[in-house]
């Protein structure tokens, strides 16, 4: 009897030992940037402190199979600079992955804002790129609604996304007239990043807004990297536009990097509708935590045009510009970034 117990408790214990661990993963974590900026309009100067996308997420995934972990991200956008914040209108979602690849729902940046945000070296800063290729009523960096997506393991360094949205805005649809796609192919095997998207928005007035986007991204070696940004965008206010945008980043040691980019936006329906935008930054890194950081950007436009130096999206302050006004910026930063994560 004894020896049959003992046999019992043995085989109940190695089906335990040999019972998959549904190991649980959860955590926080976010951004705190702020910088003080002089803002020049072409007209008049201010100084300003700006909340640049600060943010704080709380992020949790469980593996459930071996094959299937579920994953959870909540992400709210907080105005360290006002006292305000935005529950949740960041990437927000619930997904799933394993060998088949990623699946997702919720609302997050669409594959053709990444090519945008993998090639600027400014993102969030006094001359992010959003200056010029959303500006001149172009809108193409955008989180859809209602969205889904997915995006398939990686093939010989190479990955696919679709990101759809039946509806690009609040509440229910009985016609899916407002839906979105969005899609993209990516090459990144660490040293060189290539990507190539396309996104299409459909409207009630049956006119559609569009975008194409190329990207690239090459580490020459330890010290240099070297970005080169393309996009074409249709039926946006102002009309068809294209722009383009290089940028170069130069590592010193590991404490300090400086940096440039140069973007322009060609003309669009109106005559003279064009702007280029320079941008000149020195990082100072603390491990990768926290950095500081000093920046300039310049942006001329012609005679019709009113591109910013610092309302990109990502930068929190900006002036309103008139046409044919040459704004500039002068910044002085810092970004510390923070984490505590929790497992069972």
């Amino acid at each position: 009897m004894k020896k049959h117990l003992f046999l019992c408790s043995l085989t109940a214990s190695s089906t335990l030992l040999l019972a998959p661990v549904q190991a649980t993963e959860f955590g926080i974590y976010g951004r705190a940037h702020l910088s003080v900026d002089q803002l020049d309009n072409g007209n008049n100067s201010g100084l300003n402190v700006s909340s640049n996308a600060s943010r704080f997420g709380i992020r949790g995934s469980q593996q459930v199979q071996d094959n299937l972990k579920v994953l959870l991200q909540i992400e709210s956008l907080i105005r360290l600079d006002e006292g305000s914040g935005d529950w949740a209108s960041r990437n927000s979602f619930l997904g799933l992955q394993g060998d088949f690849g990623l699946v997702r729902a919720g609302f997050f940046d669409t594959p053709l804002k990444n090519v945008r945000s993998r090639t600027d070296l400014f993102g969030d800063q006094v001359g992010d790129a959003r200056n010029i290729v959303r500006g001149g009523g172009v809108d193409l960096d955008r989180r859809f609604r209602n969205g889904l997506h997915y995006q398939t393991p990686a093939m010989q360094n190479i990955t696919l996304d679709l990101h759809y949205s039946p509806n690009d805005r609040t509440g229910a649809t009985s016609d899916n007239k407002d839906d979105a796609i969005s899609s993209s192919v990516t090459f990144d095997n660490k040293e060189l990043m290539l990507m190539l998207a396309y996104e299409r928005r459909n409207r009630l007035d049956n006119t559609a807004l569009s975008g194409f986007r190329a990207g690239a991204s090459y580490r020459l070696n330890e010290q240099w990297r070297l970005t080169a940004f393309w996009q074409n965008s249709e039926n946006f206010g102002g009309g068809n536009r294209d722009a383009y945008g290089i940028g170069a980043a130069y590592r010193i040691n590991d404490a300090y990097s400086v940096k440039a980019q140069l973007y322009h936006a060609g003309n669009a329906d109106a005559d003279n509708s064009s702007a280029t935008m320079l941008a000149l930054g020195l990082d100072r890194r603390f491990g990768r935590q926290l950095t500081l950081y000093a920046a300039a950007a310049f942006t001329n436009n012609a005679d019709n045009a009113n591109f910013n130096v610092s309302a990109g999206g990502g930068h929190g302050k900006s002036l309103a510009i008139e046409p044919g006004q040459d704004p500039y910026a002068l910044s002085l930063g810092v970004i510390y970034n923070f984490s505590a994560n929790f497992g069972s």
